[in-house]
C-alpha cells in the first residue's frame, strides 16, 4: 500500500465575476459529505467503480484570479515553485485586461500541460476562432454558462485524472529519457573503449562487410601493407595493389571471406621498396543472428620473426656441429692414423726398393754385354731377400688401397660436415632423402657406434623431395642423436650391450616416409604431449637445449607442409615418423588449404 501522501490537485478559476468564484467554491470545496461529487464520479467512471464512501471526497485546492494577467502570474509562480495547477477555468470576457484566448495562450507558455476549461455565456468566439488561435488541443474543453454542477464535477474528476496520468507519463518519460541518456553514454563510452582497444592492437586489422568491401583499415595495416586507409576503405580486398608472392593468395583471401570458420594463411609480398615481407593472416567471420555480417582479418609482419627463426635454426645447427666435433675428430683421426702408418711403411720400403731397382738396372746393362758378373747376381739376390720382394708385391698395393679408403672416408666425413653445417638456401631444391640420411649417419657416427648397431632399410629409386636440404639434414641429425642418447641412457652408455637404431625410407603416393627408431625404452607418457614444445628437455644441463624436436617440427610441418609424429612401444622404444610431400612446400600448403576448404563445405 502506498503510504506517501499525494499533494492536493490545484484548480484556479480566472473570471472577473466574483459570483462565478463562489459557485465553483460551492461545487468543489463546500463542506459536507460531498455526495454530489461522489455521485458524479461514479456516473463518470461507470458502475464498475466501488460504491462511494465519505472517505472518497474530492480533496482539491481552489484558487481565484479576477483578471487574465493575475491568473497568468499565479500559474507562472506555481509552476516555478514545483506546485503547478492541474486545471484552470477561464472566462472569455474579462475587461479591461486580457481576454480568455490571450490568457490561455500565456498560460500554456508557462505550463504546457495545464488543462483548461473555457467558461463563457457568449458566442462571440466560434470554435473555428478558438481553434485558429489555440490550435486543436486535447488540453481544452468548453463549458457554457450557466453550467450544471454535475458537468463541473465530471470535468474536474476527468481532468484531474488526465493530468495525473500526464504527469505520471511525463515522469516515466523523463526516467526513460534519463535511462536512455545514461545507456547511450555507457554505449558511447563502451564504443570509445572498444575503439581505443582496437587501435591499441599491434596487429594488422582489416574489417570487411559481407560483400568483401573494406570497412576498417587500421594504422598497422597502413604500416605493413603500405596503403593509406582512405585508399583502402570502400574497396574490395582482392583489388588492392599488393604484389603477393602468387596470384593464388588473392583467391585464398577471397575464399576466407565466405567461410563460416576461422582460416589462417601465411604468405609473402614485395613492399614499395621491393623488399620481401612475410605476413601471417587469420580470418574470422563476423556473425549476427546466424547471418554473416562481414569478416575480421588480423595479421602480423613475421619477416623478422622468420629471420630470427632461421638464425636460431643455424645456431642450433652449429651447436649440433660443435657437439659432434670431438666425435668427428675421432672418426677422422682413425683413418688418418693408418693412412700415416701406410705412408711411413711405403717410404721406408721404397728407399730399399730403390737400391734393388738400381742393381736390377746394372744387371740388365751387363746382361746386354753378355758378361754377367756372379758377384752382381749374388748382390741382387741378397737385396731381394732382405727386401722380401714377394711380400712387397702384395703389401704395397694393400697399403695403397687402405690409404685410398682412408682418404675417401675422411673426404666423406668432411663432405658430410660441410653439407650439414651449410646455412641452407632460401630457394627449394630436389633433395635426395637417402643421401641426406647417409650424410647425417656419417657425421653422427661417434654418437651411436659405441651404444648401438645401426640398421638401415633405404628404398631404392626414392623420388626426390622438393625442399630445403640443410633444414632436412638438421631434422634427421636431431632425431638420430636423440635416438642414440635414448639408447645410451637405456644401456648405460653401451656397457650392458649395444642397442639398435633403425633408419628406413619408403616411397608412397605423393610423399616420402622416413622412420627413425630406437630401443631406448620409449618416451614416458607424462611428457609425450610436450615433446615438440620449445625449450622442453629431459636431458641434463649442457647436454640439450630443448630446441631439437621443436625445430624439427617447424621444419617438417610449417616449412615443408609435411607431418611429424611418433609411435611409442611402451618399455621398448620410440619411432619418429616423417612424411614429406614430394611436390614441395608451397604446393603442399596450397593443397592443405584446398583440403580444408573442401572439408568446410562438405565436399
Amino acid at each position: 500500500m502506498n503510504t506517501i501522501e499525494q499533494p492536493k490537485p490545484r484548480i484556479i478559476v480566472i473570471d472577473d465575476n466574483p459570483a462565478i468564484h463562489d459557485d465553483f467554491h460551492k461545487i468543489l470545496v463546500s463542506e459536507g459529505d460531498g455526495q454530489e461529487l461522489l455521485d458524479a464520479a461514479s456516473a463518470f467512471f461507470g458502475d464498475e467503480t466501488p460504491p462511494p464512501t465519505a472517505s472518497d471526497k474530492l480533496d482539491v485546492q481552489l484558487d481565484s484570479a479576477y483578471q487574465g494577467e493575475e491568473g497568468y502570474r499565479k500559474v507562472r509562480d506555481a509552476t516555478a515553485a514545483g506546485r503547478p495547477y492541474t486545471l484552470a477555468f477561464c472566462d472569455m470576457r474579462m475587461p479591461p485586461g486580457w481576454d480568455g484566448l490571450t490568457t490561455i495562450e500565456n498560460l500554456w507558455k508557462v505550463d504546457p500541460n495545464l488543462q483548461v476549461v473555457i467558461c463563457s455565456a457568449y458566442s462571440d468566439n466560434t470554435w473555428g476562432d478558438i481553434s485558429k488561435r489555440l490550435g486543436l488541443s486535447d488540453r481544452l474543453l468548453i463549458l457554457k454558462k450557466p453550467f450544471d454542477n454535475a458537468e463541473v464535477l465530471q470535468i474536474v474528476v476527468a481532468l484531474i485524472e488526465k493530468r495525473r496520468l500526464i504527469d505520471a507519463a511525463s515522469i516515466k518519460r523523463e526516467a526513460l529519457e534519463r535511462t536512455v541518456t545514461e545507456r547511450t553514454k555507457h554505449l558511447r563510452e563502451a564504443r570509445q573503449e572498444s575503439e581505443q582497444l582496437l587501435e591499441s592492437i599491434d596487429s594488422l586489422m582489416v574489417g570487411t562487410d559481407a560483400a568483401g568491401i573494406i570497412q576498417r583499415w587500421n594504422d598497422n595495416a597502413v604500416a605493413i601493407l603500405g596503403i593509406p586507409a582512405d585508399q583502402a576503405i570502400g574497396q574490395p580486398l582482392y583489388s588492392l595493389p599488393i604484389q603477393w608472392e602468387s596470384a593464388d593468395v588473392v583467391d585464398q583471401l577471397a575464399d576466407s571471406l565466405h567461410r563460416e570458420t576461422p582460416t589462417h594463411l601465411e604468405t609473402s609480398f614485395s613492399d614499395v621498396d621491393g623488399t620481401l615481407r612475410i605476413v601471417s593472416f587469420s580470418s574470422y567471420p563476423v556473425l549476427e543472428a546466424g547471418f554473416r555480417r562481414g569478416t575480421l582479418i588480423l595479421g602480423s609482419d613475421i619477416t623478422e620473426h622468420r629471420l630470427l627463426e632461421q638464425q636460431l635454426h643455424n645456431a642450433q645447427k652449429l651447436e649440433s656441429v660443435g657437439q659432434l666435433a670431438a666425435g668427428v675428430a675421432h672418426e677422422i683421426n682413425t683413418p688418418m692414423q693408418y693412412l700415416g702408418d701406410n705412408l711411413e711403411y711405403l717410404n721406408s720400403k721404397f728407399d730399399k726398393l730403390i737400391g734393388y731397382l738400381e742393381s736390377s738396372t746394372q744387371l740388365l746393362e751387363v746382361a746386354d754385354q753378355s758378361a754377367v758378373s756372379p758377384t752382381l747376381v749374388a748382390e741382387l739376390r741378397e737385396k731381394a731377400k732382405r727386401l722380401s720382394l714377394k711380400s712387397l708385391c702384395t703389401q704395397i698395393p694393400q697399403a695403397l688401397t687402405d690409404s685410398i679408403d682412408g682418404v675417401e672416408h675422411v673426404s666423406r666425413i668432411v663432405r658430410a660436415m660441410k653439407e650439414l653445417s651449410h646455412p641452407g638456401a632460401e630457394e627449394t631444391s630436389a633433395v635426395d632423402i637417402n643421401r641426406a640420411l647417409e650424410t647425417t649417419m656419417a657425421v653422427s657416427t661417434n654418437e651411436w657406434k659405441y651404444v648401438a648397431q645401426i640398421e638401415t632399410d633405404l628404398a631404392d629409386n626414392l623420388e626426390p623431395v622438393v625442399g630445403y636440404p640443410g633444414e632436412l639434414n638438421q631434422v634427421f641429425l636431431n632425431l638420430i642423436i636423440n635416438a642414440a642418447h635414448a639408447i645410451s641412457d637405456n644401456t648405460a652408455g653401451g656397457s650392458v650391450g649395444l642397442g639398435k637404431l633403425t633408419i628406413r625410407s619408403s616411397q608412397h603416393d605423393g610423399f616420402v616416409k622416413v622412420e627413425i627408431g630406437d630401443d631406448g625404452g620409449g618416451i614416458p607418457e607424462a611428457i609425450r604431449s610436450r615433446v615438440f614444445d620449445p625449450f622442453f628437455t629431459t636431458k641434463e644441463v649442457g647436454k640439450g637445449t630443448g630446441q631439437g624436436l621443436a625445430i624439427a617440427h617447424t621444419v617438417v610441418v610449417q616449412r615443408h607442409g609435411g607431418k611429424l609424429s611418433f609411435d611409442v612401444d611402451e618399455g621398448v622404444g620410440t619411432t619418429f615418423v616423417i612424411e614429406l610431400p614430394t611436390r614441395g612446400p608451397a604446393i603442399a600448403k596450397e593443397s592443405a588449404i584446398r583440403d580444408s576448404l573442401a572439408a568446410a563445405v562438405g565436399l
